[in-house]
């Protein structure tokens, strides 16, 4: 009996990211392109990079909100399924080398393992100017989901190396990575009843990661947003929260 609970948590978060997957391309598709980007302000450059098995159209809201607010966006896309995070990071450091030029101060926002491969990237390379960052979800401390669930075939198969190397572990790729150097907000989804949606996960947890495993020695701030692990990408809480912090270092906190 045991064996079969890899299968069907698999299977049960496999479907969860598939009915996400279909609501956030029909959101985008309603959404399409009534928002218009702001020419009247300048607040400089932002990156951003999707997590896992997602592409750059699932930050498509947040980069539409960050143009609105005067925010000049590069929304970059990698193969997340396809390469390992090293050679992701070489594919970032091309978009960031195109960026530098300017001489304005480069901000990152990231969602899910867009922080693990970020956190590789300035462990690796040199930013010259680099900004402020804010990671949305991100398994700062290993994935335990991925831990469970790595040595299971279809697993390795539908996630690749990435998702692997993102896994609790002594073989992680998060164990000996640094903190940025740079003003650091960490947005951690949960459910709120402080047991979280996945039973494979201790504590709360947004379903895919837990909030725990989102926290990492020396950010700068930390927020919990109620929210389902890919549709936090569409709350209007987590958008503000972006914008406020790459405004001023610090996230919205409700006054007590």
């Amino acid at each position: 009996m045991k064996g079969k609970y890899p299968a069907l948590i698999f299977a049960v978060i496999f479907a969860m990211g598939a009915a996400t997957a279909v609501y956030v391309r029909n959101h985008e598709r309603r959404q399409g392109m009534t928002e218009k980007n702001s020419d009247s302000i300048d607040k400089g450059r932002v990156v951003l990079l999707h997590g896992l098995m997602r592409t750059n159209r699932s930050m498509n809201r947040v980069e539409r909100a960050l143009e609105q607010a005067g925010y000049r966006v590069s929304n970059f896309g990698y193969p997340s399924t396809s390469r390992p995070i090293s050679e992701i990071a070489g594919l970032l450091d091309k978009q960031v080398i195109e960026l530098e030029g300017s001489g304005e101060p480069i901000n990152f926002v990231t969602h899910s393992m867009g922080g693990i491969v970020l956190r590789y990237y300035l462990a690796h390379y040199r930013v010259k100017h680099l900004g402020r960052v804010v990671m949305i979800a991100p398994p700062n401390r290993g994935s335990i989901m991925a831990a469970y669930m790595k040595s299971w075939p279809p697993y390795r198969w539908f996630f690749g190396e990435a998702g692997q190397e993102i896994a609790r572990g002594p073989e992680s790729v998060t164990i000996d990575l640094p903190v940025p150097v740079c003003e650091l907000g960490i947005i951690a989804g949960s459910i709120g009843n402080g047991k979280g949606l996945n039973p494979v996960i201790p504590g709360d947890d947004d379903g895919t990661v837990g909030v725990d495993e989102t926290r990492v020695k020396g950010m700068t701030d930390f927020i919990i947003v109620r929210g389902q692990h890919s549709l936090l990408l569409l709350k209007k809480e987590v958008i503000r929260n972006v914008i406020h912090f790459l405004d001023t270092g610090r996230f919205i906190h409700p006054q007590r």
